[in-house]
């Protein structure tokens, strides 16, 4: 398939934060990731033109055993669904691999549960990023943003006891924002009945200086969306956005791992789409010319 690429600058940042033992994020970043336990700090940093770049974020239940390696099933899954993204064409295609991607993954993260005796599981937020739209999906809490010019949009909505309550009227969203039961996730991969997993969904689009986000509860729970937007708005290298992001949660208190993936739009296919068309133009001219230079020799 003849896709236009986009060209994304990208960093990805885990570390382990400052209360816990041992650090269960992970990420993945077209075909990066993770692939061990024993997490301390990591990043990784590129700027990738590709047709569809895929970015996520697992966050493995801190208090299920094992949470670190269901973070893991987690990002090894997309791993190998990734290259499957390219060929799926229009939103609808992409909803459904990512469906088919989830269920997989909330198996596997179950058969190892049960194979080991250990309870475990973990949050998957995802986005695929074209030139055309960009699909983003969440199971469990970790949050996904969207700064453009006109503002900062969550394409994210947290599957949590808070949530649910919030859905119903029964409590506001400052109340939800304060409740604890709203670190109660409601799904998650490792679910044992998978016929009431599903991911929440939120299509959009890019332009080139777009930022997109994607975060575990370790920053979005101690860190408003406003000032997810001011860190956002800079202009320096995504990499010291992500670490600055880090920094903050830290100062704020953030007591859990804390795993960021940021990427800025270089270039949102347009350019690439004109040089393309000019491209073509250039060769209808030449081969017109061609055609009369001809046409005059045999006068």
């Amino acid at each position: 398939m003849n896709r236009i690429p986009v060209t994304l600058e990208i960093a990805a940042v885990t570390d382990i934060g400052q209360k816990r033992s041992s650090n269960q994020d992970n990420f993945f970043v077209n075909n990066c990731y993770i692939d061990h336990e024993d997490i301390l700090a990591e990043r990784f940093d590129a700027v990738d033109s590709m047709a569809a770049h895929v970015l996520a974020v697992c966050d493995g239940m801190g208090g299920q055993a094992d949470g670190d390696i269901a973070a893991l099933i987690g990002v090894s899954t997309v791993s190998e669904y990734a290259a499957r993204f390219d060929d799926a064409d229009s939103p609808e295609e992409t909803s459904r691999l990512a469906k088919k991607l989830i269920r997989d993954a909330n198996s596997r993260v179950l058969e190892r549960s049960e194979s080991s005796g250990k309870k475990m599981g973990s949050t998957i937020s995802m986005l695929v990023v074209t030139s055309k739209f960009v699909y983003a999906c969440n199971v469990g809490d970790s949050e996904i943003y969207h700064k453009h010019r006109y503002g900062i949009e969550r394409l994210s909505k947290p599957h949590t006891v808070a949530q649910e309550l919030v859905d119903v009227g029964a409590i506001s969203e400052y109340q939800a924002s304060r409740s604890y039961r709203r670190n109660q996730l409601s799904q998650y991969l490792g679910m044992e009945n998978p016929r009431i997993l599903k991911q929440n969904e939120a299509f959009t689009t890019v332009r080139s200086g777009d930022m997109l986000l994607i975060c575990s509860d370790g920053i979005s729970d101690v860190l408003p969306d406003h000032s997810i937007y001011a860190s956002l708005s800079s202009s320096r290298p995504v990499s010291d956005i992500a670490d600055a992001i880090i920094e903050k949660a830290l100062r704020k208190g953030s007591g859990d791992n804390l795993t960021v993936v940021i990427a800025r739009v270089l270039d949102d296919g347009h350019m690439a789409m004109l040089k393309r068309r000019l491209a073509m133009l250039l060769g209808a001219v030449v081969g017109i010319a061609a055609f009369a230079a001809i046409l005059l020799s045999l006068l």
